[in-house]
């Protein structure tokens, strides 16, 4: 089943805070000490995309921030895009991609729904398929999930 883990604890909550601000959508976050330096792994989704210099504006903007919140100074960031046919590892992504084409595996099922996400709250989903036919999804009812070109 599709897990529905919203990144959570201060410094997710405070990337998430300022990148939607900046049009951002957080995906996936982790803070972790790896050799006595902090590595901060996040993934951002922005709906006309993301290029190097979006990149160099987040990273000025979140980097005093994490600074502090994580007491420490030499950080690594790295951010990534989720590309063109991610397989989402969070129900909270549907709200993410209201509106993307989509592929979903039920998880009492063997065969994939495609269609649109409809609509997306941090509950439910509903795909739209070209007929107009509608699936609503729960967390506990998508074994997976998967973007479509």
């Amino acid at each position: 089943m599709l897990q529905n883990r919203k990144p959570s604890g201060p410094a997710a909550e405070a990337v998430d805070e300022i990148v939607t601000g900046m049009g951002y959508s957080v995906l996936e976050f982790s803070a972790e000490r790896v050799k006595g330096r902090t590595r901060v792994h996040c993934v951002l989704f922005h709906p006309d995309g993301i290029n190097l210099d979006a990149l160099g504006e987040v990273h000025a903007t979140l980097q005093p921030r994490l600074e502090t919140l994580l007491e420490d100074e030499d950080l690594h960031i790295e951010f990534s895009s989720p590309g063109v046919e991610r397989t989402l590892k969070s129900f909270h992504e549907f709200t993410v991609f209201a509106g993307y084409e989509i592929q979903v595996l039920p998880a009492d099922d063997t065969q994939w729904v495609h269609g649109t996400i409809f609509t997306a709250d941090e509950n439910r989903c509903v795909v739209r398929d070209q007929t107009g036919q509608e699936y609503t999804f729960t967390p506990e009812t998508v074994k997976k999930a998967r973007l479509s070109e």
